[in-house]
């Protein structure tokens, strides 16, 4: 614990940094539930790509979690929908949780750890965009595990491609 809260005093703000889960479903797409594409902050970018540690997971739960939801009810809709990436992306700075140990001062805002979460859909559809906006509306307001994360401060958008 002394290292990790030496290098968060040693960096300080610099080791707040946005995380991004991209979720991709198309035709090529075996299985609706492959794990997203995680893209680390600058800080913990020379982490071991083969290790997804549990707070970054997070970011990977909602990216295939919500991600897959859009194809499911597009199908349950009968909308054509070919293709879905889905983007959680999120500010994270992990000093809260170390706040007050070997004297580290974390920021009030970091209190929490996640600062943020913004979720982005694009979707490719010849549907009509306000059908796809009911999806995407019900995908993001009854998906299970960004349900768990309402706490953290969240705006979702999407982007539609006529298809």
């Amino acid at each position: 614990m002394k290292d990790i809260v030496s290098v968060m005093k040693k960096h300080g703000d610099a080791v707040r940094g946005t995380y991004r889960a991209r979720y991709r479903f198309d035709p090529q797409s075996s299985d609706p539930y492959t794990t997203p594409l995680l893209e680390r902050p600058a800080s913990l970018k020379d982490n071991a790509p083969s290790v997804v540690y549990p707070w970054e997971q997070i970011f990977a739960a909602a990216a295939v979690c919500a991600g897959s939801d859009y194809p499911m009810l597009a199908a349950h809709a009968g909308i054509d929908l070919r293709s879905v990436e889905f983007v959680a992306e999120g500010v994270f700075d992990p000093r809260g949780e170390f706040d007050g140990l070997e004297g580290l001062e974390a920021p009030v805002e970091a209190r929490h750890c996640y600062l943020s979460l913004h979720l982005r859909a694009t979707l490719s559809s010849s549907a009509p965009r306000a059908e796809l906006e009911k999806i995407h509306e019900r995908a993001i307001s009854h998906n299970m595990v960004l349900g768990a994360l309402r706490g953290i401060p969240m705006t979702s958008e999407l982007v539609v491609r006529q298809a």
